[in-house]
């Protein structure tokens, strides 16, 4: 199984010169904890609402006029969508993240893989063997 399999693909972008207001909103808008910064669809660096509410602090600007790009973790990881899912487990325990950009062939945005979307992998394989385990013990 790859990891474009069970990522989100439905992953919201934005590009550098975004305001922090307006990537605060959207995230707020859509109820979720990350943006994917691009240029030309690739991904150039991540931002969370944890950045957000640790780094806002320190930016002395005003979030209307600041930019995303200046408060985004620059030094991303991604990983390619025919990864599988065994080893970009690994590669976020070695680079310590909780969300990896996926891209295609060419480095563009596809899909993001969060510890979120990998316990639910998790959770529905432990129910598929709990229930196989159930059809082959003896009943009680």
């Amino acid at each position: 199984m790859t990891v474009y399999t069970c990522a989100q693909t439905n992953v919201l972008s934005v590009k550098p010169d975004a305001t922090v207001r307006f990537v605060a909103g959207l995230m707020n808008e859509k109820n979720i904890g990350c943006v994917v910064v691009t240029e030309n669809h690739k991904p150039v660096g991540i931002v969370t609402d944890r950045d957000i509410a640790l780094r806002g602090e320190m930016l002395c600007g005003d979030p209307d006029t600041t930019l995303i790009g200046s408060i985004m973790t620059r030094d991303i990881v991604t990983i390619r969508k025919d990864t599988g899912i065994f080893e970009a487990i690994q590669e976020m325990k070695s680079a310590g993240v909780r969300r990896m950009p996926i891209v295609d062939g060419a480095g563009r945005l596809v899909a993001l893989l969060t510890v979120d979307d990998l316990i639910r992998l998790l959770a529905r394989e432990l129910g598929d063997i709990a229930r196989i385990i159930g059809k082959e013990s003896p009943e009680i």
